[in-house]
């Protein structure tokens, strides 16, 4: 067997495994439906203290979470200049970052709501988001004495909407999920015996932190699609999404070398496909298999949020968007994990950090 004939073998076996990775890709999205669709409202009547740290976000959006369909919880706005507490809700605690110097602003903040909190569940919460009246109950509900997460969604932008639905279709999956810092829920009490509080003092990032500590201790995070909540668009969409990739590279390097390995492999796999497409069409069509799949691939997510979302249908973007999108969101997702190889220094919230350093300038 010569060199060529050999390597077209490797390639035909790369081929198929593309091909049923790309069936499996599309395939499983009824099966994730059903099993989330059953997310309920369980209303645990505990006192739940909302922490939402406030840094030159619009104040209207405050008036979302004051209007949450739950018998009893506390809002707690931490801000960083006195002279915001005057334009916060009245009905709402406010509280003056203590800026702790040794882990970021965002994370001092929260400590500093955590001192005013009265609950039994603590929810951490951002600024920009805009939760829907059930938001609460639903992420409350399905903490089953454990932790609840939700995301965002972003309804207007094209890009940056297709990008975080295909990101936010991991939750789905408990071993590659994560507590998201913008809207998250846990027990005081493991909040308090995880000793949450001392690791968050000396780190930057809250939630992929909260993540490793809770995960190490061999508690679940419960993903609660029915919680997740409209977001305020970013602006420098790209630098953005390299960043989030570079937070992941440095608090969970090893899966983030595995997406690398994997993105990577597959579009060198995609792109070889297009090579040989006119020499040997069969191998070609099954290494490109997985661009093809992407589009009923990115359907079947949209269609999967869409269904399981507390948001009415018409604030939605049109299905084909997130299907026409779909594979060169594969490509740009590999670049942002390259990319991130390469941030070694984020701006965040006004400061500086340095990618493995403890807190900002």
């Amino acid at each position: 067997m010569d060199i060529i004939s050999a390597f077209h073998i490797f390639l035909l076996f790369a081929g198929i495994a593309n091909f049923a990775g790309g069936i499996l890709s599309v395939v499983t999205w009824p099966i994730i439906r059903r099993k989330y669709r059953d997310s309920e409202q369980r209303y645990k009547g505990k006192k739940v203290s909302v922490i939402i740290p406030f840094k030159g976000k619009d104040f209207n959006n405050i008036s979302y979470f004051l209007q949450q369909m739950y018998d009893d919880y506390e809002i707690i706005v931490v801000v960083d200049d006195e002279k915001e507490m005057e334009f916060i809700d009245k009905r709402a605690k406010v509280a003056l970052n203590k800026n702790i110097p040794t882990c970021s602003g965002k994370i001092s903040a929260l400590l500093t709501g955590i001192e005013k909190a009265k609950g039994e569940i603590y929810v951490f919460a951002d600024a920009d988001i805009k939760p829907h009246e059930e938001w609460l109950s639903y992420l409350v509900g399905n903490i089953n004495g454990m932790v609840s997460t939700s995301y965002r969604w972003y309804f207007k932008n094209k890009l940056l909407s297709c990008w975080n639905c295909a990101a936010a279709s991991l939750l789905f999956y408990q071993r590659f999920n994560f507590a998201w810092g913008g809207a998250t829920a846990i027990e005081k009490e493991l909040f308090e015996k995880l000793k949450i509080d001392e690791i968050w003092r000396n780190e930057i990032v809250d939630d992929l932190t909260l993540t490793k500590a809770v995960k190490e201790a061999g508690y679940r995070i419960n993903f609660v699609p029915q919680a997740i909540a409209e977001a305020d668009e970013e602006i420098n969409i790209v630098k953005w999404m390299n960043r989030q990739m570079a937070w992941i590279r440095h608090y969970f390097p090893s899966l983030w070398k595995v997406a690398l390995f994997i993105n990577v492999g597959m579009r060198i796999s995609n792109i070889t496909g297009f090579i040989i497409l006119p020499f040997f069409p069969v191998t070609g069509l099954l290494l490109i298999s997985p661009i093809i799949f992407d589009i009923p691939r990115g359907y079947e997510e949209y269609r999967s949020f869409k269904k399981l979302m507390k948001y009415s249908p018409s604030k939605f973007l049109p299905g084909h968007v997130y299907a026409l999108l779909r594979p060169a969101i594969s490509f740009l997702i590999t670049y942002n994990l390259l990319a991130s190889i390469f941030v070694k220094r984020i701006e965040w919230g006004g400061k500086i950090y340095e990618i493995g350093g403890r807190h900002g300038a």
